[in-house]
């Protein structure tokens, strides 16, 4: 698995963009952003779902709403981030590659921030932000999505730990562990919605609204 990984992400490296040099920085910085194969999908998913409008739940330092609005000129971006360091550093990396236009930066703690991004429907909502509160994103922003869309959620096996517990020694990450293994059995109890989860880098849940 190791070296099929290495084999894509290496046929990957020859289509990066210039927003990819924020990679490094948030490597060197441990700022989590999106794995490389994993954002590559969710690209793609926005490629066939045609979307237009997309809601991000945690912009950290703005790298992957900025993918997404890469793919097309046509896509606008919301995205919610509550740190005031990254929100500085998003809003420099915006006016740097030249996104201000695409996306909308919502200051705050995303729980609270509905009012704020309710002026449209959604064809996409992405979270990627405390992997504890995922479940009340979850609730909270489908209703603003539009029937037949996508919310992706990143992060479902959370460093493999989901898929084996027993290894955590630490308490405090074990309760994440259980927190995000309870959202990933709750997700597939929602009847609107027809989930799968992709074992991909650090996993992925992708949920389809019913119509």
């Amino acid at each position: 698995m190791e070296a099929n990984q290495q084999y894509l992400l290496e046929i990957h490296e020859k289509t990066n963009n210039h927003i990819e040099e924020l990679r490094a920085y948030a490597e060197e910085h441990a700022v989590p952003i999106i794995d490389k194969l994993s954002l590559e999908l969710v690209k793609q998913l926005i490629r066939i779902h045609q979307a237009k409008n997309i809601l991000e739940i945690g912009t950290a330092i703005g790298y992957s709403s900025m993918q997404f609005a890469s793919i097309s000129d046509d896509i606008s971006v919301t995205t919610i981030e509550r740190d005031e360091d990254m929100i500085q550093q998003a809003k420099s990396n915006f006016e740097k590659f030249g996104y201000n236009k695409q996306i909308r930066l919502v200051e705050g703690n995303a729980l609270e921030q509905y009012s704020n991004v309710d002026d449209q429907e959604y064809d996409i909502i992405f979270i990627d932000a405390a992997k504890a509160q995922s479940k009340k994103f979850f609730e909270l922003y489908t209703p603003l999505l539009k029937k037949g869309g996508l919310v992706i959620t990143d992060n479902v096996l959370y460093h493999g730990f989901v898929a084996d517990i027993d290894v955590v020694r630490s308490r405090n990450v074990k309760q994440m562990v259980k927190k995000v293994q309870k959202f990933n059995a709750w997700l597939m109890t929602q009847e609107n919605y027809q989930t799968n989860f992709v074992n991909m880098d650090d996993g992925l849940a992708i949920s389809i609204k019913g119509e």
